[in-house]
């Protein structure tokens, strides 16, 4: 007598998928530890070079830019210490979300560093007040006894503005006052050209 089988479950034993053997909890533990210290020192290297070199490097910057860059810096530290902090283990799930953290944190770090380096770089206008009047621009000594005053080609021309290089002799010098923009007072007679 033949053996005959339900139609479709022929070979269904062949042709199963093979079981995957289930992860090692000891490794598991061993790779997540193994990230956490990646990860605990990565952000330690980061924040110790940040603190090394200080916050001379924006102190020249705009505030806004100050203000941006400091809550970057926060929030990409929070992003890395969260995922640092997070717990680690078979009961923990996969670590996806905490990859996702960390590699959100080191690229808010690039966009701060980056925001830092990209900024503007302050332009050192100065308004100096003297007796034939004021006179406002890019300001540099001279040896020999003068300031001198160059045009800053960001600004717009009005009465102040140095229109091309001034020398301007130092004991004719009453004042001078570090200016972002070159705005002319409302009461101050212009300069002598």
């Amino acid at each position: 007598m033949t053996e005959t089988t339900a139609p479709g479950t022929a070979g269904a034993a062949d042709t199963a998928p093979p079981q995957e053997a289930a992860p090692d909890p000891r490794l598991a533990a061993r790779n997540a530890g193994a990230r956490r210290k990646g990860l605990g020192v990565l952000t330690a290297v980061l924040a110790a070079a940040l603190i090394l070199r200080g916050p001379q490097d924006l102190a020249g910057l705009h505030w806004s830019v100050q203000t941006v860059v400091a809550i970057l810096l926060a929030v990409a530290f929070t992003l890395l210490v969260r995922a640092l902090l997070a717990p680690v283990g078979p009961a923990a799930g996969p670590p996806a979300g905490v990859r996702v953290q960390a590699a959100a944190g080191l690229a808010v770090l690039g966009v701060a560093v980056l925001t830092g380096w990209l900024a503007p770089a302050p332009s050192n206008l100065m308004q100096v007040t003297y007796d034939h009047g004021i006179i406002c621009g890019q300001v540099s000594l001279t040896p020999d006894g003068y300031i001198t005053v160059e045009p800053d080609p960001g600004q717009a021309e009005n009465r102040i503005t140095a229109k091309a290089r001034t020398l301007v002799p130092k004991e004719s010098i009453h004042g001078m006052t570090e200016v972002r923009i070159c705005e002319p007072p409302a009461a101050v007679p212009t300069p002598a050209p």
